[in-house]
């Protein structure tokens, strides 16, 4: 009966905050409008318009990671600041997708894989790389796909992109808080809210080295789409990002960094397992870490919650 009783405790506990915070973050807003015709009221009316329209021109241009212009008081550094992140968010989009690729969830699976391999099908290094390959290639092919059509939607109809940053704000707030959950969760029970199902679980234990190729691609493909609450979430911020700052091709091109980035660790666990690294010692570490890494993501989300709800990014 607890455990019944704990979860939907703490789901109302956490709709309570979530609405308390996007409550406090509407009336700021609302501030900072009273606030803008306070100061346009401070000029002369010849002047009151030209100031609203310079003020709404600096607010809706794009800023931080891929703007042209950043929207900071400090006019006389603006274009030295703007260039030096412009060089610079290609990297910070592949080190979020690093960032994102070291989850509990990915060593997990892989760990799984390189045991499954070593002990039901006697397999060695060959059969860990091609499992490497076609799960990471699966992973790679679902990201990229989602990504591209969530792109060319938001770009090709106007009245999308105001709809899908609200919507990505709220869902990334609520995997936040999930996230941060799921590690007081691991921390008192020892086990993750984020489950694998068991069919896929069977699926990928049951890989035949005939098709192994195959068969590694089309587990990483589903096991991202089953787990992406637990693998999407930065992912849907980033993409929330592209979508307002940057055209299309643009946007489909710092996707790609950032599955490239998301795919580095996985890749590099697959070839320490497939010469030499025991899949116990990635398990151990994982134990170990994987609470610590759930409440740093679950706090990095709502950071990026408020900051797209402040429109700050």
């Amino acid at each position: 009966m607890k455990k019944q009783f704990l979860c939907p405790l703490f789901v109302t506990k956490g709709a309570f905050a979530l609405v308390c915070i996007f409550s406090l973050l509407s009336f700021a807003s609302a501030s900072i409008a009273s606030y803008e015709e306070v100061l346009t009221g401070c000029f002369h009316k010849e002047n009151k318009y030209p100031f609203k329209v310079l003020l709404t021109e600096t607010i809706e241009t794009p800023s931080l990671l891929f703007g042209q212009e950043i929207s900071f008081p400090s006019a006389g550094s603006r274009e030295e600041v703007s260039k030096h992140l412009e060089k610079l968010s290609p990297f910070l989009i592949i080190a979020a997708g690093i960032f994102a690729g070291f989850n509990p969830c990915l060593l997990a699976v892989i760990a799984f894989l390189a045991s499954v391999t070593l002990t039901q099908q006697q397999g060695g290094r060959r059969e860990m790389l091609k499992i490497t390959l076609g799960f990471s290639t699966g992973i790679l092919t679902i990201h990229m796909l989602i990504g591209i059509n969530i792109l060319l939607a938001v770009n090709i109809m106007p009245e999308i992109p105001k709809i899908f940053t609200s919507v990505t704000i709220l869902l990334t707030a609520l995997l936040g808080f999930w996230h941060i959950f799921d590690a007081y969760w691991l921390k008192k029970h020892a086990r993750s809210t984020f489950k694998t199902p068991d069919s896929l679980k069977n699926f990928m234990s049951g890989m035949s080295k005939q098709n192994l190729l195959l068969l590694s691609f089309l587990s990483g493909g589903m096991y991202f789409l089953v787990k992406a609450p637990c693998l999407g979430a930065i992912y849907l911020s980033v993409l929330s990002i592209l979508a307002t700052k940057t055209d299309t091709m643009e946007g489909i091109t710092y996707s790609g960094l950032y599955s490239l980035g998301l795919l580095l660790p996985i890749v590099s666990l697959g070839l320490l397992l497939s010469f030499g690294l025991s899949p116990n010692k990635v398990t151990e570490l994982r134990e170990k870490r994987r609470v610590g890494i759930r409440l740093t993501t679950g706090v990095i989300l709502i950071i990026l919650a408020l900051m797209m709800q402040l429109k700050i990014i």
